[in-house]
């Protein structure tokens, strides 16, 4: 019988340790699949948040090019450039629809703002089908387009307050990545709530219009002019990254996955300096075709400024010369964390070739070149014949809007939406403290675009 008591509890101890092995085993399943749900959530949340934060970045861009266009529409001085600018201004109040439809707001919040963006554009339809067949707007109308302006300002500079916030990761969407959350009421005193709402306020005056609606534009896709013919191998492309970064900077090159997409395929190269950190590395595109550098950009620290804009300016274009860009003459740039974006466009004569356009990025605690991006030139650069013109520029300045006080004029040739060129007299002037650029085709003498001149503390921006 003793016998028999000990295999019965040696079967017992048998049976336990299977059970106790599948009840951990069980468990380490249970808390895996937890830990697996929860990283699944917040990659979710993380991904609603950065798709929230894109399409409000996207609709404060968009009311930025909403008042631009409105601003410019009222220093036109022919309907058919009224009328451009008034087409625009419909597609990118629809454009800002689109994406204050992709936030995380219900009504009634935010419907007045989205009223105004639809009776904006709607206004802008209405009154393009004048303009375009050559009739000008009447005070009555000139009057309503800028008082619409003025709420397009207030809009801008609400979703500006906003949009710095986004920028600076210090607006949260929070309570609203979930499937199904949105903001309904500011009962929950929630404070991203109370912003928008207060957006809202803004339009509480706002009159309501009724406008027939839209029509749509077609765009023509171009091809590259400016790669050359020749196909490029991998080893050629590494070759012309290093030399254009310099042999003796370069440490190591690591092959990257090729672009394949668009029209302008490349080889992707990562390299690495000689005596630098890691991930102070470059990554540089070269051409497959024709072997040209189509993108460089290095990630370093940047330290304190003591390279000033005139100096910036130089070196960037010396930088430019010495790697084959002749006659480029710099137009703008933007300052950025220690850095320079210096945008430079070729020269051909007396004019300058706005769509050969290659942007540099220089940093200013040394001068050295962190970047450059030329795909504005790989696509357009050529030799030009400009055309004879009889139109000399007095007559093209007489075509000025006589509320513009000139004080630069010169030749241009822009690009126009449908991915031509057009040879123009450009000025350069002032009215009521807002900088703008009027081009007047020399050929025609036609208004064919106006650019509003914007200048931050960081450099002028065009619109």
């Amino acid at each position: 019988m003793a016998d028999n008591g000990f295999h019965l509890n040696d079967r017992r101890r048998s049976w336990a340790v299977p059970i106790a092995v599948i009840a951990i085993l069980a468990l380490v399943g249970v808390l895996a699949w937890g830990y697996n749900q929860n990283r699944q959530l917040k990659k979710y949340q993380v991904l609603m948040t950065n798709q929230y934060n894109r399409a409000f970045v996207d609709l404060s861009d968009y009311v930025d090019n909403v008042e631009a266009l409105m601003a410019k529409s009222l220093v036109t001085s022919t309907p058919l450039s009224t009328s451009k600018m008034l087409e625009e201004v419909w597609r990118q109040s629809n454009l800002a629809q689109t994406n204050m439809g992709q936030l995380p707001i219900a009504p009634p919040i935010l419907e007045k703002t989205s009223n105004f963006l639809t009776q904006a554009g709607d206004m802008a339809y209405s009154l393009n089908s004048k303009t375009m067949n050559g009739i000008p707007l009447n005070e009555k109308e000139y009057d309503a387009l800028k008082k619409l302006h003025g709420y397009a300002v207030s809009l801008q500079k609400n979703l500006q307050g906003i949009e710095s916030q986004v920028i600076q990761g210090k607006m949260s969407w929070g309570n609203y990545t979930g499937k199904g959350n949105f903001m309904v009421s500011s009962k929950s005193k929630d404070p991203q709530t109370s912003q928008f709402e207060n957006i809202d306020k803004t339009f509480q005056e706002y009159p309501t219009l009724i406008y027939d609606g839209p029509y749509s534009d077609h765009m023509l896709k171009s091809k590259p002019q400016g790669l050359g013919s020749k196909k490029v191998s991998v080893s050629e492309a590494k070759d012309i990254a290093i030399n254009f970064i310099g042999k003796d900077k370069v440490g190591s090159v690591k092959q990257l996955e090729s672009n394949e997409l668009g029209n302008i395929k490349t080889y992707r190269f990562n390299v690495l300096y000689k005596n630098e950190k890691d991930n102070e590395s470059a990554e540089i595109e070269v051409t497959q075709q024709g072997g040209q550098v189509y993108l460089m950009l290095r990630n370093r620290d940047i330290s304190k400024d003591t390279v000033n804009m005139d100096k910036a300016k130089k070196l960037a274009k010396d930088f430019l010369t010495a790697k084959g860009y002749k006659n480029m003459v710099d137009t703008y740039y933007q300052k950025v964390d220690g850095t320079a974006v210096i945008s430079y466009a070729f020269k051909q004569g007396g004019v300058i070739v706005y769509p050969d356009l290659i942007k540099v990025k220089i940093a200013l605690d040394n001068g050295e070149i962190i970047g450059i991006e030329s795909k504005g030139y790989l696509y357009n650069h050529k030799t030009r014949n400009i055309p004879k013109t009889t139109l000399t520029v007095e007559q093209a300045r007489a075509k000025v809007n006589n509320r513009i006080k000139v004080d630069r004029q010169g030749e241009a040739i822009i690009p126009t939406t449908f991915k031509t060129e057009k040879y123009c007299y450009e000025f350069m002037g002032k009215v009521d403290g807002h900088a703008f650029i009027i081009y007047i085709n020399a050929l025609t003498g036609v208004e064919e675009d106006v650019l509003m001149l914007v200048s931050t503390p960081e450099g002028t921006l065009t619109m």
